[in-house]
């Protein structure tokens, strides 16, 4: 049976909605506008389900980085004997403890882009060079660095800000394409707690894009071809994959209209590879190569193949359960997960979903590497959605969120331990 498409009717509710709160609150006095917009957020399923996700999965996230960051300071001894540890939460110095503890691998790459800007060289492949990492999210850092003139902390607050709107625009996508709240507030769970969702609240751009990601396809959904153009330029702008969202708006686009193309509409979402392009001209400027950002892959093993090269290459040893950077069990699962999901979605028609979710997987499964496959494929958000629908049963559920809280803080830990199959 063919799933229908996002209905006009969700969008004049939200207008009408949105409409009677602002003649409130400018009509009212002071106390009145506190209550209107009370009453706004607590009438809001979206922003509800956002709020208590985004504190409970943060507060556990934190928690655990900021005393495991004061225990790997604290900690004396080593493997022949005890270890011991004077642990004290008095005077803690939170941001030495996150300047040591966060600042680490990738976050050190985008910090130097925020910092100092891309590599000005021709291209070569003797060395690492920077040009892999796009650019948006160190541009929106380096904003906000000149402000508070302070990196690390900065850059938290800046992912925190992101993740807490995307859970939102989340929650809002899933009402839009036709989903029920119960099944929206599991997936917002899944989601904040999924085993590697730590990265969520590290100076990274995971947070920045899903939040655009998510914001266009609710865009789209809610008929606003312009909105879901802009933050789809944006996405292609923080990674590569934001440039998938194309062909996924396309689809939902023909699903809504059929045949019957309107040329404004069509024009925006030609606005999303412009994210991409605009980089690819930077890296023409600074160093002859357009094509820098794939290019240079290679000096960190990744180059181009058929997607099931590093399935089948875990497959050929699965009691291998990490390899240096590599933790293979997590990523292997989280991929075959991201791939079972996005053919869920195609198979129930939900077309927009599962083209955005299949061909982001498939993309970054085509590198050849294993690495990094859970961090790609954790900002699928559609992925959430199945597995909320999955997760009816109640024991199913139970047993998903026991599972996703135990291996997240797992997870959060041994990154704070420095285990570098954590920290990609």
């Amino acid at each position: 049976m063919e799933t229908p498409a996002p209905h006009a009717s969700v969008e004049v509710s939200d207008e009408d909605a949105a409409s009677a709160v602002r003649l409130r609150f400018w009509r009212g006095g002071q106390a009145a506008r506190a209550r209107v917009l009370w009453s706004s957020f607590a009438g809001n399923p979206s922003i509800r389900a956002a709020v208590f996700t985004f504190t409970f999965s943060r507060v556990i996230v934190l928690t655990i980085l900021i005393v495991g960051g004061q225990i790997n300071l604290a900690t004396s001894g080593g493997v022949e004997e005890p270890r011991q540890v004077d642990l004290s939460l008095w005077k803690i110095s939170i941001a030495r403890i996150v300047q040591r503890t966060v600042m680490t691998a990738d976050v050190n790459w985008y910090a130097g882009i925020a910092t100092e800007g891309y590599h000005k060289t021709g291209f070569k492949t003797d060395k690492h060079y920077n040009w892999g990492f796009f650019p948006f999210f160190p541009v929106l850092w380096r904003l906000v660095w000149n402000v508070t003139s302070e990196l690390p902390l900065t850059g938290m607050l800046l992912s925190h800000v992101f993740f807490l709107a995307a859970l939102f625009f989340v929650h809002r996508s899933a009402l839009a394409f036709g989903y029920e709240e119960r099944i929206a507030n599991r997936a917002l769970f899944y989601l904040a707690f999924f085993p590697t969702s730590y990265f969520y609240s590290l100076p990274l751009p995971e947070s920045l894009f899903l939040l655009l990601t998510a914001a266009s396809l609710n865009s789209a959904g809610r008929g606003r071809w312009l909105a879901a153009g802009l933050c789809g330029a944006l996405a292609s702008a923080t990674r590569f994959t934001g440039v998938l969202l194309l062909p996924a708006l396309v689809a939902l686009y023909w699903q809504t209209h059929g045949w019957n193309w309107r040329r404004r509409e069509v024009l925006s979402l030609c606005l999303i590879p412009v994210g991409l392009l605009s980089f690819m001209a930077y890296l023409q400027a600074i160093t002859g190569n357009a094509f820098a950002f794939k290019d240079v892959m290679v000096v960190w093993g990744r180059s181009t193949s058929i997607f099931l090269v590093p399935l089948l290459d875990f497959l050929r040893d699965p009691l291998l359960l990490t390899k240096q950077w590599d933790f293979r069990v997590v990523n292997f699962t989280a991929a075959v997960l991201a791939l079972s999901c996005g053919v869920v979605l195609l198979r129930k028609r939900r077309w927009a979903f599962g083209v955005y979710t299949l061909g982001s997987i498939l993309v970054t499964l085509s590198s050849v590497m294993l690495q990094s496959q859970a961090r790609y494929a954790m900002v699928l958000f559609p992925m959430y959605i199945v597995l909320a629908a999955a997760g009816e049963p109640r024991r199913v559920d139970e047993v998903i969120r026991t599972v996703s809280v135990a291996l997240l803080s797992l997870m959060t830990a041994l990154f704070a331990a420095y285990f570098s199959f954590a920290l990609s």
